[in-house]
């Protein structure tokens, strides 16, 4: 399938966060850089972002180790974004409301049929780990591309 270019990337990123599922909290992520396999975030916290103590939600923190590892399989040779098998999240600090963070996503390995991930979050101005997560995902046979990227996912060669 080949990986996608960066502008596609792009692409696939604000489909996934501009449709009308939970995703969307997300709109206001942007890629920073993309390499092979690598691919890094930025998102300021705003209160849309935060729990009732005002810092960043983990159920968004591990909304982004999700999506933000999915892009990162998207852009490697193979594109494939597979299926969640496993994923942990290690909450080490907190994000306060108005502070930029980084996700920073890589590949670990793509196997025959799984691949692996890591997941950090960091804070931008001071470099402090937020939270570290893992993601497994099934990638299974090389299905056709109509089937993973009927819309949004559609590769411009």
């Amino acid at each position: 399938m080949g990986s996608l270019s960066v502008n596609s990337l792009r692409q696939v990123v604000k489909s996934l966060i501009d449709g009308p599922g939970f995703d969307r909290v997300m709109s206001k992520m942007k890629l920073i850089s993309a390499a092979p396999g690598k691919i890094v975030c930025e998102l300021k916290i705003e209160e849309e972002h935060t729990n009732r103590v005002g810092t960043l939600h983990g159920g968004l923190t591990a909304t982004l180790v999700d999506v933000v590892s999915t892009a990162a399989l998207i852009h490697t040779e193979r594109g494939l974004p597979g299926v969640s098998v496993d994923m942990n999240v290690s909450y080490l600090s907190a994000a306060k409301l108005g502070e930029k963070i980084l996700i920073t996503a890589e590949v670990l390995k793509q196997g025959r049929s799984l691949a692996f991930t890591t997941v950090d979050v960091t804070n931008k101005a001071t470099g402090k780990l937020i939270a570290q997560g893992k993601h497994t995902k099934h990638l299974g046979p090389s299905p056709s591309e109509d089937f993973f990227f009927p819309f949004c996912f559609r590769r411009t060669y």
